[in-house]
């Protein structure tokens, strides 16, 4: 398989968070999985993999914001982000989220 995407490295004293804002137990668990990087390192990472999937689902156009912007702030492929920014996503029935959710890109 292929992944695209960014590493970071945490403190164990962050995952509960991480796993709260993941949706872990909720749609997703978390699991290892070795991944090697371009230039060739291999490496153990955690990842969140979803645990039911539902095709009509789309994200929210907050979510979509973040993905883009941290793909693009990574130096992500552009075809890769190309591929981001052509998918459906939809509008977030709850505003105060959605404000509070791009909030984190103001000032």
């Amino acid at each position: 398989d292929r992944v695209i995407g960014v590493v970071f490295d945490i403190e164990d004293a962050e995952l509960p968070e991480l796993d709260r804002a993941e949706g872990l137990g909720r749609g997703y668990d978390r699991t290892r999985v070795a991944v090697t990087s371009v230039t060739g390192n291999s490496v153990v990472v955690l990842t969140y993999c979803a645990t039911r999937i539902d095709a009509s689902l789309r994200p929210f156009h907050w979510y979509k914001e973040h993905v883009l912007r941290g793909a693009r702030e990574h130096g992500l492929p552009g075809d890769y982000i190309e591929w981001i920014d052509a998918i459906e996503s939809i509008a977030d029935p709850d505003a105060a989220r959605h404000e509070r959710e791009l909030a984190v890109y103001r000032g």
